[in-house]
């Protein structure tokens, strides 16, 4: 059955680098100097337990001094632009699309302000940039708490929106998808090889993916490209039961 068409926004971490967030380079690489094993893997968390909330801890510090840039809040126009449309998925634990006016963002690895504690369940957000080490405050055990982050080797429950989202596509969506290099999630296999007319922006050729199948690749700044897809997209967007 026809519908209007839809939008579709998947990004990662080259969306907030000009924020000043650090990228992700992979699962077998440093962030921002720290191995990846030793406070982002489901397997050795526990036994880091302190680097692991000290190495969030100073994240959120970090995200809380980070503003929206240009490219967040053209994602949040577009949102507003074509309401209920707009399906916003990413792969940052940051909230600056949000901050930049965006509703319902799907955080495909999680937030990096809340908390969950792995012997109950329970979540809750972290009040200030530091987690006070004082144990979950549901059932009160100290070293159960984890950063409601998905790590590797973990399970990632929202996965199951993205393919739902991907499953969905049709002709006449547009799927952009911007600042991600396809070593964690292969966004080439999800979107370029869909029938929605799909758009790449990154800052340069990643090689990791076979960015030739989108069907527009722009490369350069996110801030400088994505305000220039606004007459693409208004022309997608706006047709009447197109195709």
């Amino acid at each position: 059955m026809a519908r209007d068409p839809r939008l579709i926004v998947f990004s990662g971490a080259g969306l907030s680098a000009e924020s000043g967030l650090a990228t992700f380079r992979g699962a077998s690489g440093l962030w921002e100097g720290v191995s990846i094993r030793t406070v982002c893997h489901i397997d050795t968390w526990e036994e880091n337990f302190e680097a692991v909330h000290d190495f969030y801890d100073a994240r959120r510090e970090g995200d809380a001094k980070a503003e929206p840039n240009l490219a967040h809040r053209t994602i949040a126009e577009w949102q507003k632009a074509w309401p209920g449309r707009t399906f916003i998925l990413t792969q940052n634990i940051d909230r600056l699309l949000e901050s930049a006016g965006c509703k319902d963002v799907i955080h495909l690895h999680g937030d990096i302000r809340v908390l969950w504690c792995v012997e109950c369940g329970h979540e809750w957000e972290v009040k200030s940039s530091r987690y006070d080490r004082k144990g979950c405050p549901a059932c009160g055990e100290l070293r159960s708490v984890k950063p409601s982050v998905v790590f590797f080797g973990e399970n990632a429950p929202r996965y199951n929106d993205l393919y739902e989202v991907v499953s969905g596509l049709q002709a006449q969506d547009t799927a952009v998808v911007v600042g991600t290099s396809g070593t964690v999630l292969p966004a080439d296999r999800l979107f370029a090889h869909s029938v929605a007319y799909s758009i790449l922006v990154n800052l340069e050729p990643a090689g990791q993916m076979d960015e030739k199948a989108f069907s527009e690749r722009r490369y350069g700044p996110a801030t400088v490209q994505l305000p220039t897809l606004w007459d693409t997209l208004e022309s997608r967007m706006d047709a009447s039961r197109a195709l």
